[in-house]
């Protein structure tokens, strides 16, 4: 049965190539049942395009019994001889209350017989048009309902991975998630849509050729139809063959798209390394993989069509011998072949089902695993909106680790009171970027709580927590949209004139300002038409503009020149007036003038106190202080 996924998130992970018959049975009747779930909402429109199936499908039975009274009037008249005074077009089939049914046909002088005949003749290219307008609608309300299932699919997928925590993202591949987003949900989409449209129409096709058939010659039809069932073999023997492909090709798509991801993303480093042909060769073995599982579920579904036909073949063959040995009619042999030819374009589309249905199957269980997800961090039941926050924060003996071995912080007790600057000081892996992730709730702490304006911030929901801290970090992110809307992204509802106050106060308005498009300049992936400085100054009039009570900066001004560090630190200074700032910061230069500095080591808090303070008594703040200056004493 469905396993869960090794992170904290309940992702199914049936294996498919292990897994017993049971419970891929099982596990694949939920998944359909769930996928037909989608189309509830939509069954108007289905109910539309199952009639409008059903009427193409009828429709090929119909035009069998045209296509007999056609040959009926056309093939004597071809061989020189006058039209039927009496035109029985019912005359052998075999229902008794129809077999004695006479239309007298029109009497018509010899110059005259072609009209009636050409009349007769256009009715086959008429009810072809008709029937051609029924799958029309019908192919019309499948694909419309194929897009909204698709859009609800993506919504929810997506949706349900911006609600995941941090700690999902460190261990699921990017890579993966675009692949299950972009192509597992229009996969499993288009699979439900042309799996409904065949198991409607082609059966309902299927169903009224033989009727009609049967009706003409029951011996013959049988005969030629008694192989029929064998058609069905073929498709079993490859189905688990398919199975094992399908799943293998997902997974070698996921991993194709994690090269992409991480080839584009990290494009500096491998230019900076030379790895341009390893990255080619890594992607072109994920290519070739995936090529090869293809081939082999696609060798399937392609062989199943011929198999159908050869076995059909052979059931023909053996009406054809009885048609024979009876002499049956040129029209009605005519007919009936047709009709029995006819009949296998339809059973080969019914052949490939198990096929698509393995495909969707593999794709839809994928999605909705990720769909079913649940996040790590949730919201209470009964958890409420902050607003009005003060910015007063305590962290009263929390503990969180990682992983199991190593503690990131150990028992932290700490408060910072509203409206002051507080800076976290310390060597890498003491903690310092891990509270500031606790505060924001980007992870459930192990162990005691944080408190926010003397309320445990678990009471709250996260939007509404997250809505009263500003953030500024060393990893600087800018979309790929115009510099108005990477700064708007810190309060959605800014005017122009609000976005522009935030660059002045951030000294980022020249700058933009002197680009070709100014503040609607288009910037590149992450910003990368900008400098590492200005990129930085963007991220800071972002949150200017959010003018939250709570300020977090974690080395916001590490990718700054001198004379630009200078100008931010005096916005910032500006910027702090009034809130809670805590500030992580590497270069002791940058947070001496904060009212309080908090030392960290290993997890835990050394000490806390203004710099003075901690200069004469704390040692751990002291070798920071003098390896750090000494340093910049002897570089100059």
């Amino acid at each position: 049965m469905p396993q869960p996924a090794p992170t904290s998130s309940n992702l199914r992970a049936i294996d498919l190539a292990t897994a017993t018959t049971d419970d891929l049975v099982a596990d694949r009747r939920a998944v359909f049942r769930r996928l037909l779930g989608y189309l509830k909402p939509l069954r108007v429109r289905l109910y539309w395009g199952l009639f409008f199936g059903v009427l193409s499908g009828v429709f090929n039975g119909f035009l069998l019994l045209v296509l007999k009274s056609v040959f009926t009037i056309v093939l004597p008249a071809a061989q020189g001889e006058q039209l039927r005074t009496v035109y029985r077009p019912f005359e052998d089939l075999h229902f008794p209350p129809l077999a004695h049914v006479e239309f007298p046909a029109p009497q018509l002088p010899p110059d005259k017989e072609w009209i009636f005949v050409l009349a007769v003749c256009l009715s086959i290219p008429v009810l072809l048009l008709i029937r051609g307008f029924f799958y029309f609608l019908h192919q019309y309300c499948m694909i419309w309902l194929n897009l909204k299932v698709l859009y609800r699919l993506r919504d929810e997928a997506f949706t349900s991975l911006m609600r995941q925590s941090l700690s999902f993202y460190n261990t699921v591949k990017q890579g993966e998630l675009i692949q299950m987003v972009a192509n597992q949900t229009k996969t499993t989409a288009d699979a439900g849509g042309q799996l409904l449209s065949v198991l409607i129409q082609n059966p309902i096709a299927i169903i009224s050729i033989i009727a009609m058939v049967l009706m003409m010659d029951p011996l013959y039809t049988f005969g030629a139809l008694f192989v029929f069932p064998l058609c069905i073999v073929p498709v079993l023997l490859i189905s688990r063959k398919v199975r094992k492909a399908g799943g293998k090709e997902e997974q070698e798509s996921e991993g194709l798209m994690v090269t992409l991801h991480e080839s584009f993303s990290g494009i500096r480093l491998v230019k900076a390394n030379g790895r341009e042909e390893y990255q080619r060769e890594r992607f072109n073995e994920g290519s070739y993989r995936i090529n090869k599982f293809v081939m082999r579920w696609r060798k399937a579904m392609e062989i199943s069509g011929p198999l159908v036909e050869i076995v059909g073949a052979f059931g023909i063959a053996t009406g054809m011998l009885y048609a024979w040995y009876v002499q049956i009619k040129p029209e009605t042999f005519l007919t009936i072949n047709l009709g029995l030819i006819s009949i296998y374009p339809h059973a080969k589309m019914l052949s490939r089902m198990q096929v698509q249905m393995q495909k969707c199957y593999v794709a839809a269980a994928k999605v909705f695993g990720y769909i079913d997800a649940v996040p790590d961090v949730q919201d209470k039941e009964d958890a409420i909106d902050l607003t009005d926050c003060r910015g007063e924060i305590e962290l009263r003996d929390v503990r969180f680790s990682y992983t199991e071995s190593v503690a990131a912080l150990d028992g932290v007790s700490l408060r910072f009171q509203a409206g002051r600057k507080y800076a976290l000081v310390g060597q890498s892996g003491s903690g310092k970027s891990t509270l500031l992730s606790l505060v924001l709730r980007f992870y459930e702490v192990d162990g005691g709580a944080i408190l926010v304006d003397g309320r445990d911030l678990r009471d709250y929901t996260q939007s509404s927590l997250r809505g009263q801290i500003g953030l500024v970090s060393q990893d600087t992110f800018l979309f790929h949209d115009t510099i108005r809307n990477n700064i708007r992204y810190g309060r959605l509802d800014a005017d122009d004139a609000a976005i522009e106050q935030a660059a002045k106060l951030a000294y980022a308005h020249d700058f933009i300002i002197a680009q070709a498009e100014g503040y609607d300049t288009m910037l590149g992936d992450k910003g990368c038409t900008l400098s590492g400085g200005q990129q930085q100054r963007v991220s800071i009039a972002r949150a200017v503009l959010r003018d939250a009570p709570i300020l977090f900066l974690d080395e916001a001004t590490s990718a700054l020149d001198s004379e630009s560090e200078k100008m931010i630190q005096e916005a910032l200074a500006r910027l702090s007036e009034g809130k809670t700032v805590i500030a992580i910061a590497h270069r002791l230069s940058t947070v001496l003038d904060s009212d309080e500095i908090v030392v960290m080591k290993e997890g835990r808090v050394v000490d806390m106190a203004p710099h003075a303070v901690l200069l004469e008594r704390c040692e751990e703040y002291q070798r920071l202080y003098h390896l750090q200056f000494s340093r910049n004493e002897g570089s100059e």
